[in-house]
């Protein structure tokens, strides 16, 4: 895989909500909620289902809730192989501490080809464990992907099939983590730049770096 990216006009698949809810989702299910207002997802267990329904209750407490009755929420679900988006509207606040509320389904969309994301612009840190190197470097993530990233870097590191650690601060409480194989390689007058693309990753690790590109994608479209 040469590109970071590949064809940005793939549809997405929406999804019947009485069969597929059943199906994807089942009591117990760990799932990740966001509140139309927030900027990062909350980890959550579903508790009760409906066809159409989810009670869902936060492993995170909350100091100061955005979540009310009528309010819309976007909940991620995802598996080694593709990522759901899950949009609903709260009809109930069953209690804040914890927060516990119950969900009416309104869509359910599967996202097509997650290795074929398009790539994101963003300017995050990170840091890469490369054998041979003792010490970490520090590097500045330029885009990202479910494919992998675009670093710019101030050393010079070969291509080669050495596969490096990469670590990704992507907002305050997430950090992402990967294995990583250097694939692309250029100069921009005072840096280098690289693509890495991604080689081993967790299922944790998956399942943040897709809902951080959900996110990404939801800011996108409402520029």
């Amino acid at each position: 895989m040469s590109e970071l990216y590949l064809d940005q006009n793939s549809q997405n698949t929406f999804l019947s909500i009485d069969k597929s809810l059943n199906k994807l989702i089942k009591v117990g299910t760990g799932i990740e909620i966001k509140h139309i207002n927030m900027s990062e997802y909350l980890n959550a267990t579903v508790v009760e289902k409906t066809e159409n329904t989810l009670r869902i209750i936060t492993k995170e407490l909350i100091h100061e809730t955005f979540f009310f009755p009528g309010d819309c929420v976007s909940i991620n679900y995802s598996d080694l192989k593709n990522l759901f988006v899950i949009s609903g509207k709260i009809t109930k606040i069953n209690s804040l501490d914890p927060l516990d509320f119950t969900v009416l389904i309104t869509r359910i969309e599967k996202m097509k080809n997650l290795r074929k994301y398009q790539r994101y612009y963003v300017s995050l840190s990170a840091s890469l464990d490369v054998p041979d190197i003792s010490e970490r470097l520090f590097v500045v993530v330029k885009n990202i992907s479910s494919g992998g990233v675009k670093i710019n870097c101030s050393d010079y590191l070969p291509i080669t099939g050495n596969i490096v650690g990469v670590e990704v601060i992507l907002d305050r409480i997430n950090n992402l983590f990967f294995k990583g194989a250097i694939v692309r390689k250029g100069w921009n007058k005072s840096y280098f730049e690289y693509g890495i693309e991604i080689q081993e990753i967790s299922e944790s690790n998956y399942k943040c770096l897709n809902h951080y590109l959900n996110w990404l994608s939801y800011d996108y479209k409402n520029i």
